[in-house]
């Protein structure tokens, strides 16, 4: 493939993830925990898979109206965590050892999480059964709108 159909390849699969990515209005967290996080489920999921190309630096802060240094800071834990590669000039790519990871991991990780939200509820004063129909209402809602 020539480098001009490869660049337009790459130029719309980085607009087709920034498309999926948002940043919420969360005060318990960061800004750059939000990216990364949108980054692991994206890659948890397979629709990022190893080599896969993301958006610059730069391109990204400004698509999420973000400080450059805070999509770096995101990338660069998401280096030393495994889940991305960086390269200079030849840019970032999703790490073949992130796209390995079996769907076990996945699981463990969705089951980690959930646990950790229930119990949140739990510590709040929400009943077991108050949780799992919000739950279930909620996963409605959600099936519906998308």
């Amino acid at each position: 493939m020539d480098a001009a159909r490869r660049t337009h390849r790459d130029l719309a699969f980085s607009v087709r993830i920034v498309k999926e990515l948002f940043l919420a209005v969360d005060p318990d967290q960061a800004p750059f925990q939000q990216i990364m996080d949108q980054f692991r489920g994206l890659i948890e999921r397979g629709d990022l898979r190893a080599g896969d190309r993301l958006p610059t630096v730069r391109q990204l802060a400004g698509d999420l109206s973000v400080a450059p240094n805070t999509v770096a800071r995101a990338y660069a834990e998401l280096e030393a965590e495994g889940w991305i590669t960086c390269d200079g000039r030849r840019g970032t790519h999703v790490s073949s050892r992130a796209a390995a990871s079996d769907r076990r991991d996945a699981m463990d990780t969705l089951q980690s999480e959930v646990e950790a939200f229930v119990a949140s509820l739990q510590r709040r004063g929400y009943s077991p059964e108050q949780i799992a129909k919000a739950l279930a209402q909620g996963l409605k809602r959600a099936s519906l709108s998308s």
